[in-house]
């Protein structure tokens, strides 16, 4: 993916002030995590810097914990460049960072339960924050529309029932699985009959999620389960879920602060 665009957006045609008011000479800035944290971003924001000549040495790679105050990159060239790139390189960092240490975080607390998200993401920006899902130990999908099946409540109130909506699928791309929403056993059984890979679960205590998940593999034993919950919740789903989509990862997640030190 070509980054510059991203920086063109950000910048505009050009930045006035530093062309204004910056000499034409080299210099060299460190980058750094004023935050403790699960770092992402790094090649992103480096593609960035070196947009505008100059020369990138990481001082640390994707999934490192990082302390407050740690430089996690050098760079020297132009300093008009440098400065120029400063905000977009940094709105990388500091997005993708914040969302691997939320990511990293709920891994933690899950108790060996894979985790994952379907968060809404940022539009035009949802690829880096998945990617910065996996940095921080989840499991990356995708996000786009024509690459899954997951039939929702939406879908199936709009159907008039699961049911129906399960019953157009049949032209669905064989090659895709197939994920529905369920609310209760009736819904997990008519998922399971109608070959659905993956049913979600959303909105229900460990207790109900397992009658529901019963219920869906008494007719299809190899089908998957997927829990969505809270952060603090997913260990409690552990021998019930296969995975976990935990709410907020994404939407949640805010940024970390980044700042650039000047030599």
């Amino acid at each position: 993916m070509d980054l510059s665009a991203y920086l063109r957006k950000d910048v505009g045609e050009r930045d006035l002030t530093t062309k204004l008011v910056v000499p034409d000479v080299d210099g060299t800035a460190y980058v750094i995590c004023c935050e403790d944290a699960v770092v992402a971003g790094i090649d992103e924001a480096s593609e960035i810097f070196e947009a505008t000549g100059a020369d990138v040495s990481p001082l640390a790679k994707d999934g490192d914990r990082v302390r407050a105050g740690s430089r996690v990159m050098s760079v020297s060239g132009p300093l008009a460049g440098i400065i120029t790139c400063r905000r977009t390189a940094l709105g990388f960092l500091s997005r993708m960072t914040a969302v691997a240490t939320e990511a990293s975080e709920a891994v933690g607390k899950a108790d060996g339960v894979p985790v994952t998200s379907y968060d809404a993401s940022t539009p035009g920006f949802g690829d880096f924050e998945r990617k910065a899902v996996a940095i921080g130990g989840g499991v990356v999908r995708s996000g786009a529309l024509d690459s899954c099946i997951l039939v929702r409540k939406e879908h199936a109130k709009a159907c008039g029932s699961l049911r129906n909506a399960l019953s157009r699928l049949d032209r669905a791309p064989f090659f895709l699985k197939k994920e529905a929403e369920v609310d209760n056993e009736d819904d997990a059984r008519a998922a399971a009959e109608a070959g659905i890979d993956i049913i979600l679960i959303r909105g229900k205590d460990a207790d109900a999620a397992r009658k529901i998940a019963d219920a869906a593999r008494s007719v299809s034993p190899a089908i998957s389960v997927e829990v969505s919950c809270g952060k603090d919740e997913a260990s409690a789903y552990k021998g019930v879920a296969d995975i976990a989509s935990v709410d907020g990862l994404i939407a949640d997640a805010g940024f970390k602060r980044f700042s650039i030190e000047m030599l």
